[in-house]
Parts: structure tokens; C-alpha cells; sequence
């Protein structure tokens, strides 16, 4: 497993993502692999200009503002997925 990070840079928001990859392909010999990346978790939240702990905000919010990462390329820290 590797640990990976990603931005979104939004007009009123920006979220630094940290995700886990897990190499994953189709279990067939020669078939492709990529990464999966799960454990999603807001490193950093900015709304507006402002630092916000995500910790303090409901539920629903959280997840939703998780959701933008389902758009986003994530980048290995350290390439290691054994």
C-alpha cells in the first residue's frame, strides 16, 4: 500500500486529500493494474479564506466535501503497493 495526496481548488473551498492506494488489477495474468485509492481523509479545509477543522462540522458536510476527491488524481507519496 502507498499513501497518496490530492487538491481540489475551488472558487470558495480547497481540500487537501490523503488517500491509501492498493494496486489492483482484473487477477488474470497480463491484465492491467491500477491504483485504488480508499481511506480518503481531509488532510487541510480552507471555506472562503478561512482554515476549518473538519471535525466540527456534521456528518453529511464531511462526506460531501470527501465526494469532490472522487474527481481528482491522486499522487503517491512513495510508490509502495506490496
Amino acid at each position: 500500500m502507498a499513501r497518496g495526496t490530492a487538491t481540489h481548488n475551488g472558487e470558495e473551498i480547497e481540500v487537501a486529500f490523503s488517500a491509501t492506494g492498493q494496486l489492483t488489477d482484473y487477477g488474470v495474468p497480463g491484465s492491467p493494474r491500477w491504483v485504488e485509492w480508499e481511506d480518503i481523509e481531509i488532510k487541510e479545509l480552507t471555506i472562503l479564506g478561512h482554515k476549518v477543522d473538519p471535525k466540527i462540522l456534521p456528518d453529511e458536510l464531511v462526506e460531501a466535501i470527501r465526494e469532490l476527491a472522487d474527481d481528482l488524481e491522486f499522487e503517491a507519496e512513495e510508490p509502495d503497493y506490496d
